[in-house]
Parts: structure tokens; C-alpha cells; sequence
């Protein structure tokens, strides 16, 4: 599979939010899961774990449904994504693994602007 790209069709705007006729875009890549755009004055972009749930928050009982733009295609194997459960665990990066820089005089700096430095703010980068 890979990834493919659908409408949503609104029959019945049961919200008074959308109106009818396309109302979102979206694609459901290979894993699944799916990004939602949604037109108007306001758009907002949702991400879903899949098609199912799309439809069962926003299909209102068939008065919205999906429109498929792109066929369905058998599965890819140069595509295939391992199942979760198949991955080893990875840490996230240590992002702040290098030290702070540190202040060269920090008794006579002009980033001192405390109470006990006598200076304001205002004065200080005036």
C-alpha cells in the first residue's frame, strides 16, 4: 500500500458549521494513520490513527463520506512499514547535552538587571 488521498463529502451539515459538499482533504499514508485538512474560514489540520476513526467522529451516520481520490493499490513491498511492536525502542536525542555559556565577569555584567544591581531594565538598554 501506499499512501492515498480522499475527500470528505458532506450530504447533511449536521454541525451548521461546514455546510455541505467537500468539506476536508486528506491523505492515509502507509501505516494507516491519517492527515485531515479541513477547508473554510478557519482550516485545521487533525491527525487520526486511521480512516475508521475519521469516519466515526465525522461521519455523522452517512451524512459525510469519504470520497477516495487515489485507487486502491495492492501492497508494496518496498513500502511495507514493520509493525510497532516489530521496532526496537529508541531515546529521544538529548537535546540539551551542551553546557550553558557561561557569563565571562558575572559581577559586572550588563545582563545583571536584578533588584541588588541597582540598574532598571529601561537604563540598561537604553
Amino acid at each position: 500500500m501506499s499512501s492515498r488521498r480522499f475527500r470528505l463529502i458532506r450530504h447533511y451539515d449536521v454541525s451548521g458549521v461546514s455546510g455541505t459538499g467537500p468539506v476536508a482533504e486528506g491523505v492515509q499514508f502507509t501505516d494507516g494513520a491519517v492527515a485531515l485538512r479541513w477547508y473554510g474560514d478557519y482550516p485545521t489540520t487533525t491527525v487520526w490513527d486511521g480512516i475508521e476513526s475519521v469516519i466515526a467522529i465525522h461521519g455523522h451516520g452517512g451524512a459525510t463520506e469519504v470520497e477516495w481520490i487515489d485507487p486502491e493499490s495492492s501492497p508494496d513491498p518496498d513500502l511495507q512499514i514493520p509493525p510497532p511492536e516489530t521496532l526496537r525502542p529508541r531515546p529521544w536525542p538529548d537535546l540539551h547535552s551542551a553546557a550553558e555559556p557561561q557569563d565571562p565577569d558575572p559581577l559586572h555584567s550588563e545582563r545583571d538587571l536584578g533588584p541588588q544591581s541597582g540598574r532598571s531594565a529601561y537604563r540598561a538598554f537604553r
